[in-house]
């Protein structure tokens, strides 16, 4: 595909829009029923579990920060597998990652028009939430397709509607709670076993799945070298310290019994009665319209990134990587993407999918991990060859035995060992998923490997040369020559 569109992707988003879109995609619908299982799951260790576990989690983001820095091209993972292992790994990924994402766009209109409906019942029954998917499908669709610049306008007003309700909640909450009481508690803590707490984790993995969506944007990101690694580390490292304040008042206030309502609900109509939980109600509906619109934003970039890399050819490829001239959006992805995800909210179909849309997307950063890994051993290499050339022969005997050279630094030890923690958390979070959730996503790579072989198959057919057509056309007299 030619460059020619990216070129005509804006640069729309800056510092505070790449840290908005990080905390959009991890903070949507979980946070409000988190708290009540955590706190059944682990009680008073319940709130370090998110420190513990968001510790480790940063090991894998600190690795798509890296990928960001090194592959500025919008597509994300997609691109970082096509660099790391091909077209065909490339396909395969965004293909899995693409029907994750979608499916979770899908879900997520359930869940939103699910907390509507505590204030606007119709909204969930019947003909009413069928016009409102097609409602809210259409209103996601035209805010992103007439510009980024509106849809992160948009984003940045949702953000601030959505995070004050959660300050002032814990803002008035510590106020109102017995520190002396809240701390001996906290000091009897006794330490779960580690059955429990791995349970208590695999209940946390859920609140930092969704991070990556601003890799996804990278094309459309001012200086992403910077922007992306610095958003993702600050967003994931205070929304851990969020999740940790947010689950030591809900245990302190709240404690180990089980609400009528949603957690976070239950926990705002204690603090600040009814009215507290009517605005707590409305805060999850934003909260989750804020992750729909970051979801939106980046997921329809994925099949704009596939076709740019010739991995959807013909005419649905030339299609698909096209931009809107007016608008500077991929106009025909976010239409298709829109579409999809609203047929399957419609029809419920996205129940099927999302068994092993969380499998998906681990399987998606385990591959990106490797692909950093990669990057870096063949970044040692090159640094050693030079290295190799420009010294004399005692120089490069110290720097083969370890004794010189960049790789034993302490920092670059460092930074060579997070890849190896990342992949082991990945593996670790893997080996959790359900026997349901491996036969779906194994049906869905055979189903993207069928694809990619007919694609292939089809983009192979229009490479081969075309007979030559002759064609006669009138002589026509030389030239006069002077002589």
């Amino acid at each position: 595909m030619s460059s020619e569109n990216k070129s005509l992707l804006t640069k729309g988003i800056g510092g505070i829009g790449a840290a908005l879109l990080v905390l959009n995609g991890l903070i949507g619908a979980g946070i409000f029923a988190l708290p009540a299982k955590m706190a059944a799951e682990l009680g008073a260790f319940s709130p370090y579990i998110f420190l513990i576990f968001g510790a480790l989690m940063l090991a894998i983001v600190w690795c798509f920060g890296q990928l960001a820095a090194l592959y500025q091209e919008t597509g994300g993972p997609v691109v970082y597998a096509q660099k790391g292992f091909g077209d065909a790994a490339a396909f395969q990924t965004g293909f899995i990652y693409y029907l994750a994402r979608a499916t979770a766009i899908a879900a997520n209109m359930h869940v939103l028009l699910l907390y509507a409906g505590y204030v606007w019942p119709e909204l969930n029954a019947g003909i009413g939430k069928s016009f409102a998917i097609i409602a809210l499908t259409t209103a996601l669709i035209v805010v992103n397709i007439v510009g980024l610049k509106a849809a992160m306008r948009s984003l940045d007003t949702i953000s601030v509607l959505k995070l004050l309700p959660f300050v002032a909640l814990i803002a008035v909450g510590y106020w109102q709670l017995d520190f002396s009481t809240a701390l001996v508690r906290s000091s009897e803590t006794v330490v779960p076993a580690f059955d429990t707490i791995s349970a208590g984790a695999l209940l946390t993995l859920y609140a930092f799945i969704g991070f990556e969506t601003v890799v996804v944007t990278s094309g459309e990101t001012s200086s992403p070298k910077k922007t992306i690694p610095r958003a993702l580390m600050l967003t994931v490292s205070g929304i851990a310290i969020f999740y940790f304040c947010v689950q030591w008042l809900y245990w302190h206030t709240v404690g180990p019994a089980k609400p009528d309502s949603a957690p976070l609900i239950a926990l705002a109509n204690m603090i600040f009665g009814e009215t507290g939980a009517l605005i707590m109600t409305l805060t999850a509906v934003v909260s989750v319209a804020g992750n729909l619109l970051a979801n939106m934003i980046s997921t329809s970039r994925l099949t704009f990134s596939m076709a740019q890399q010739s991995l959807i050819p013909g005419k649905l490829g030339q299609k698909l990587g096209e931009i809107h001239a007016p608008f500077a959006t991929p106009a025909v992805s976010i239409l298709i993407l829109g579409m999809f995800a609203g047929t399957m909210a419609l029809s419920g179909s996205f129940v099927w999918l999302a068994i092993s849309s969380v499998l998906a997307r681990l399987v998606v950063y385990a591959v990106c991990v490797v692909v950093l890994m990669k990057a870096q051993r063949a970044s040692l290499q090159s640094a050693s060859s030079q290295a190799c050339m420009q010294q004399d022969t005692s120089e490069k005997d110290a720097y083969l035995k370890g004794s010189a050279g960049p790789f034993v630094s302490p920092v670059n030890l460092f930074r060579r060992l997070i890849p190896f923690v990342a992949l082991a958390v990945c593996a670790w979070s893997i080996a959790q998923s359900s026997t349901n959730a491996w036969l779906f996503l194994l049906g869905e790579l055979v189903v993207g490997a069928l694809l990619y072989f007919f694609i292939s198959l089809q983009a192979t057919k229009n490479q081969k040369v075309k007979p030559w057509k002759f064609k006669l056309y009138p002589l026509r007299p030389l030239p006069k020559t002077v002589h």
